[in-house]
C-alpha cells in the first residue's frame, strides 16, 4: 500500500447537494447502526440503497474508484446495488469518537476504504473530520458541501462535536478480500 493518508475533491455543487439528498430521503431503508466498539457515536444513521442513488452519485463513486487507483492499490470487491449506505445527521452535541472502520467477525472480507461525501446543507460549526496516523491531521476541505473524502478504514479517525448547524453525509465502505 502506498503512504497516502487520504484523498479529497469537490465533486457536487450546493443544487445538487440538495437533489442528491431528496432522492435518498425518499428511499430511506429499515436498517441498525452499529457504531465501531469502544467509541461514543450520538449522529442519528439512516440507510439508503446504492442502486436507489447510483445515478445521483455516480461522479462520487469514480472519484473513489480513481482515488483507489492512484493512491491506495487495495483489491476491491464491486460495489452492487443492493450495498447499504449510511447517512449520518449530526446536529449541536452530536459526534463519533476516535474509531476505525472494520467487521472484525467477517471471515471473508475486510473492509478497506471509507469514503465520504458531505451532503450539509447548511453550515455548521464543529463537526472536523481528523484522521490520526503518527499525528492527528484536520481535513478542513471536507468542511465544503459537495466535498468527498476517501482513506484506509483502518487509519483511526472521528467526527468532533457539532457546536451549531447540521451536518450530513453519505458514507460507503469499500471491501475487498481478507488482509494477509
Amino acid at each position: 500500500m502506498r503512504a497516502a493518508n487520504y484523498s479529497s475533491m469537490n465533486i457536487f455543487n450546493k443544487d445538487k447537494v440538495k437533489e442528491i439528498n431528496n432522492v435518498i430521503k425518499e428511499n430511506f431503508i429499515e436498517g441498525k447502526d452499529d457504531p465501531a466498539a469502544l467509541s461514543r457515536k450520538t449522529s442519528d444513521v439512516k440507510f439508503v440503497s446504492l442502486g436507489k442513488i447510483q445515478k445521483e452519485i455516480y461522479p462520487f463513486i469514480e472519484f473513489c474508484l480513481a482515488a483507489n487507483n492512484s493512491f491506495f492499490g487495495f483489491d476491491l470487491h464491486p460495489l452492487t446495488s443492493f450495498d447499504k449506505l449510511n447517512y449520518n445527521s449530526y446536529e449541536k452535541g452530536t459526534e463519533y469518537s476516535w474509531h476505525i472502520d472494520a467487521v472484525p467477525k467477517d471471515t471473508v472480507r475486510d473492509i478497506k476504504l471509507t469514503a465520504l461525501l458531505n451532503l450539509s446543507e447548511e453550515s455548521y460549526e464543529g463537526g472536523e473530520l481528523a484522521l490520526f496516523r503518527a499525528n492527528e491531521i484536520i481535513c478542513k476541505e471536507f468542511n465544503s458541501p459537495g466535498s468527498a473524502i476517501i482513506f484506509p478504514s483502518f487509519i483511526n479517525h472521528k467526527v468532533s462535536k457539532i457546536t451549531s448547524g447540521r451536518r450530513n453525509t453519505l458514507a460507503i465502505w469499500m471491501s475487498g478480500p481478507k488482509f494477509r
